[in-house]
Formats: C-alpha cells, sequence, structure tokens
C-alpha cells in the first residue's frame, strides 16, 4: 500500500490514529502531519490494534514480537504470518541478487530469548542454528565457534559486536575458517567501516548491512557497492530536522530524526513513527542498479547524548571521532569500546584492545583535550571482549546512566 492508503486505514480502524490525526483532512501536507513516538504506542493499549483484527487478538491467534528495550522501553508487537513474510520480500529478494542467498539456505544467528527453547542453549532446525546470547561467554568461544563450523551454514546473521568477537577469535586462534560459509549479514547495532573490513578479512567472505527494526521489519538494505538502499515496498521515510527552523526543508540531504511509515503492517499500523535513529536520504546512481534514494545513519541515536553542565547536551558522536583519531596514531587495533557517563564530566570508558594500556589512554586524553570535554575525568576499563548487554541483546557504544 502507498503511505496515503495506510494513513486513510491507520485512521479509520485504529481509535489511536483516529485520535492521533483528527483535524487533519485528506488533502492536506503529509509533512505536517504528527510524529508518533514510540511511547505513545507503548501506552496506548489496544487502540493500536486494528478493530479489523480484535477477534484474532482475543482468541491469541496474532504472532506477537518484542521491541529489544534499547530506549528502555520494550514494545510487543502483533502481526500476522502473511504480514511478516510482505515484510521481508524485498530483502530476500536483494540478498539474492547481491549476495546468493536463498531462504533454503543454513545459516546461523545469535538469539535474546525464544519462548519455544527451553533451557537451553542452542535452537536447532534443519535449516537454522540459533545460540543464546547468555551463553556467549570467553570460556564457550570454543564450543561455539565448533558447533558452527559443524552446522556448515551458508551465512551468518550477526550483531557486529558478536562478529567482531568471532572475528578475534579466528585471528587469535588460528582456527580454520568455515568452509561453506559465503556471506554476513550485520544488523542491530552501529557499526564502523574498519570493523567492517576486519570481520570480513577474518571470514573472507563479503559483508553487508542490514538497517530495520523488530516493529517496522527492513527499513534500508546494503549493496555491494556499499549504499544502503531504502526497501521502498515495506517502507516511507521522512527526515524530522533536528531544528525546528528546518522544518519547511525536508529534502536539504542534512541529518535529521528518521520518521517512518511502514507499508506491510495492517493488524498495528506505524505511521510517522520516530524510530528514534538519525540519518539522512540521498539520491545517487549507484551502479547496483538499484535506484530507490540511500540512507546514511548518523552513527548515535538522537537520545545518544552527553549531559553537559548547565543543562546542555552534546551528540555522543563525539567518542566515535575521538576513538577514529584514536585508530589513526596508535600501532594495535581498538576492536570494541564503550562509553558510560556516570555523571557530569565523569566518564568510564571500556576497551577491547591488542595496544598498550597506557598508549590508549594517553592518545584518547590528547584528543578528548580538543574536544568541549577537555575537563571530563575519565576512568578506564579493559576487557578481552565486550559482550552485549544481556538485557537487550545489543552492545551500545554510549549508555548515560546521569539521566
Amino acid at each position: 500500500m502507498t503511505k496515503e492508503k495506510i494513513l486513510t486505514y491507520a485512521c479509520r480502524y485504529t481509535d489511536f490514529y483516529k485520535e492521533k490525526f483528527s483535524g487533519f483532512s485528506d488533502n492536506c501536507n503529509w509533512l505536517d502531519l504528527p510524529i508518533v513516538s514510540k511511547s505513545e504506542i507503548l501506552h496506548a493499549g489496544i487502540s493500536i490494534i486494528s478493530n479489523l483484527y480484535y477477534k484474532e487478538f482475543y482468541n491469541n491467534n496474532l504472532m506477537n514480537d518484542y521491541t529489544s528495550g534499547t530506549t528502555g522501553e520494550c514494545l510487543e508487537i502483533y502481526t500476522t504470518r502473511a504480514e511478516e513474510v510482505a515484510k521481508l520480500l524485498s530483502l530476500w529478494k536483494y540478498r539474492k541478487k547481491y549476495y546468493g542467498i536463498n531462504t533454503s539456505d543454513k545459516f546461523c544467528y545469535f538469539y535474546t530469548y525464544h519462548s519455544n527453547v527451553q533451557d537451553s542453549n542452542w535452537d536447532y532446525n534443519e535449516r537454522s542454528l540459533g545460540i543464546s546470547k547468555e551463553y556467549l561467554l570467553q570460556e564457550h568461544l570454543e564450543e561455539i565457534y565448533l558447533k558452527i563450523y559443524q552446522f556448515n551454514p551458508k551465512w551468518l546473521l550477526l550483531q557486529p559486536s558478536i562478529a567482531m568477537i568471532l572475528s578475534r577469535y579466528i585471528f587469535e586462534f588460528g582456527v580454520d575458517i568455515i568452509p561453506s560459509l559465503q556471506y554476513i549479514e550485520l544488523t542491530g547495532e552501529f557499526f564502523t567501516a574498519e570493523q567492517k573490513k576486519f570481520i570480513s578479512s577474518a571470514f573472507e567472505v563479503p559483508v553487508a548491512s542490514q538497517y530495520g527494526s523488530n516493529e517496522i521489519g527492513t527499513i534500508a538494505y546494503e549493496c555491494p557497492c556499499g549504499n544502503m538502499h531504502i526497501m521502498e515496498n515495506n517502507v516511507h521515510v521522512d527526515i524530522m530536522p533536528v531544528k525546528e527552523k528546518d522544518k519547511t526543508d525536508y529534502t536539504n540531504g542534512k541529518y535529521g530524526h528518521l520518521i517512518i511509515t511502514a507499508k506491510n503492517n495492517k493488524v498495528m499500523p506505524f505511521v510517522r513513527y520516530d524510530i528514534g535513529d538519525i540519518g539522512r536520504l540521498r539520491n545517487v546512481n549507484c551502479n547496483c542498479g538499484h535506484d530507490t534514494p540511500i540512507i546514511e545513519l548518523y552513527g548515535a541515536r538522537k537520545d545518544d547524548m552527553i549531559q553537559l553542565k548547565g543543562g546542555g547536551q552534546l551528540s555522543a558522536n563525539v567518542f566515535r571521532k575521538i576513538f577514529r583519531q584514536v585508530m589513526n596514531v596508535i600501532d594495535g587495533t581498538i576492536f570494541q569500546y564503550q562509553v558510560i557517563q556516570k555523571n557530569i564530566d565523569d566518564f568510564l570508558i571500556m576497551l577491547a584492545t591488542d595496544e598498550d594500556k597506557i598508549c590508549v589512554e594517553n592518545a584518547i586524553y590528547f584528543f578528548l583535550n580538543q574536544t568541549i570535554l577537555k575537563h571530563a575525568k575519565l576512568k578506564f576499563e579493559f576487557y578481552m571482549y565486550i559482550i552485549p548487554d544481556k538485557k537487550i541483546g545489543k552492545h551500545r557504544f554510549f549508555v548515560n546512566e546521569k539521566v
């Protein structure tokens, strides 16, 4: 469906959107419509469910899933199997076109929680092998990698932090790469170009990124040219500028809040939905032949803000820039990092690196002193691996405990 048809449907069949968009006519400017927040949907109850599906809802005939809870709010999502298939059609089309991956190909993945897996660290079936993130500890890496190796997958679906852990295991222990493996797909977390190159080098296969969410499905997918193309059959994407004064200019190529309208969610519609990420849209003539706009993510969510004295805020992306600069001047590698703001001007820096610790600390302080955070106090902790957060199943590069 088009975004306009989705809007008409949502306003007709859900009480939430009927009230949210009341006062807006059918011919109003799309960009003048209100933005829907995750918190609003979280607290909407059954009013967000289409009344055409009330019977299935009350009879427990709908599929349900949950968002990861990265923002601190875990949202329950309802859908049908047909909708789930529709959300994946474009993704499977381009997996096959770009990387030769079919629905029947064996793959491995890591899961946070499976209701069908009772007291087990593994979820086997003929086509897939799932591994519990709870089991992802340093002492289990040998067993985990051996299980994946023996399963003979054609591809892996991984969070970047987990892919980095497995890649380091390959390099540092000199184990054989998986002979059947042809492709790795990264999803769920932001990552750097250096990390992507490291993962591809370790497994000796192409690596691509898929950007999406549990509630929406795939939003964009990376072609072999390195561009993230919007899956226009599944979503419509708007940009809401960060600054209110730029509101009338949505096509200026500047970074802003990503506002998503899902085209395949009729049970629980998402219209003008603020997904919580920052990015920009660009039209490019891509050599892959896919002519949809591309999306460039900022690398930090809109909530990844450092609290400053006096109530001001600064994007946590400043730390990404610092670590990029540090990587350019040290001999070793920073494989993973996490920054936790404990208080104003008080940060914990967690690192997984093969470089001398004092050298890394001095380099971070050097580049930090060139920013507005030059008076900050840093505490460093060094780890072999930084494991994804057990609660949300993801690795967040910045956590603000001051908020």
